[in-house]
């Protein structure tokens, strides 16, 4: 158990935090240039591209629990103090964990393409991503792609290149890189082309983010409450200016004086899971999130609190 919680010490969970952007130096216990790669995969990469620069802190982006717990073996491997992980989707993240002018490297090495058409919006490179990017890189900050697809990286191009926040530098075909994936190395002995775009910062981009600090809100109900009522808020759904909610399943406790709805809720493409707890209330009841969950406090996740409070305030 012990050597378990050794190397889970590199993650970071973004959920926990009272404050963001995130606040890296209390992390890493120092202040230092920021460096991101996006997809790290086994960890190979991120954990070499450390090792090569160690005055940087590098944090790596990824969604696939296979590869956290390889890549903090790995960083626990080669005791590394500068390097970190986060489990969650890189737009989200770099959208909200960082703040404008923190980054000044950002690594993505062999995204999926999604080569089909209809695929198209799941592709990580599009404008909104270049934007995202113009925020939160540091002037004449780096973007860098690397793909084994020449249509990919040519498409990538095309979208910084058409971007009035960045210097796009021509496609290079398989670039010398000082550290190189697993993968990259296998497909160039195999004679098959890389690619790499670079694009640099030249002016700054503002975003709106989505993660609000003030206090979760809750409602108080000052009448009576019957299970009929909050039972008709099944599969209830609700949805103002980018701001979606559903309420998908409805649990009692063995006491029958406690609800628990799971909710899902959408802030544009962002989707959270979660529940809200209704409860008795010495001025009534009370409806607020249940705190076995912990969703990012957005606008979608307050308006499904407030929502269902309203909602039961005005049944009859």
């Amino acid at each position: 158990m012990k050597a378990i919680h050794r190397v889970l010490k590199y993650e970071i969970f973004p959920r926990r935090s009272a404050y963001f952007p995130l606040k890296w130096e209390s992390y890493f216990q120092r202040r230092a240039p920021i460096f991101v790669e996006i997809g790290f995969g086994n960890g190979e990469f991120l954990v070499e591209w450390a090792q090569q620069i160690p005055e940087g802190n590098f944090i790596g982006l990824e969604i696939a629990l296979e590869s956290m717990e390889r890549a903090q073996k790995l960083i626990h491997q080669w005791q590394l103090p500068n390097v970190r992980v986060i489990r969650e989707e890189a737009r989200w993240s770099l959208q909200e964990f960082f703040a404008d002018n923190s980054i000044r490297h950002i690594m993505m090495n062999f995204p999926d393409p999604w080569p089909k058409k209809k695929h198209q919006e799941r592709r990580a490179i599009n404008h909104s991503f270049a934007r995202i990017l113009a925020a939160v890189l540091e002037p004449n900050g780096l973007f860098e792609l690397v793909t084994d697809q020449q249509w990919y990286a040519e498409t990538a191009a095309e979208i910084f290149d058409h971007s009035e926040y960045f210097q796009v530098s021509p496609l290079e075909v398989n670039p010398v890189r000082p550290v190189q994936t697993k993968y990259e190395r296998k497909w160039k002995q195999l004679g098959r082309d890389i690619y790499r775009l670079r694009a640099q910062k030249i002016r700054q981009a503002s975003i709106q983010r989505k993660i609000e600090e003030e206090p979760m809100p809750h409602t108080i109900i000052r009448q009576k409450l019957h299970q009929e009522q909050i039972a008709q808020l099944i599969n209830i759904q609700q949805e103002s200016k980018g701001k979606f909610f559903i309420v998908k399943e409805i649990y009692l406790s063995p006491d029958q004086h406690h609800f628990l709805l799971k909710v899902i809720a959408k802030d544009e493409d962002y989707m959270q899971k979660y529940f809200v707890r209704i409860s008795p209330h010495q001025e009534g009841w009370i409806v607020k999130l249940d705190s076995t969950t912990q969703p990012y406090r957005t606008p979608a996740v307050k308006f499904s609190v407030y929502r269902i409070g309203e909602l039961l305030s005005a049944s009859p």
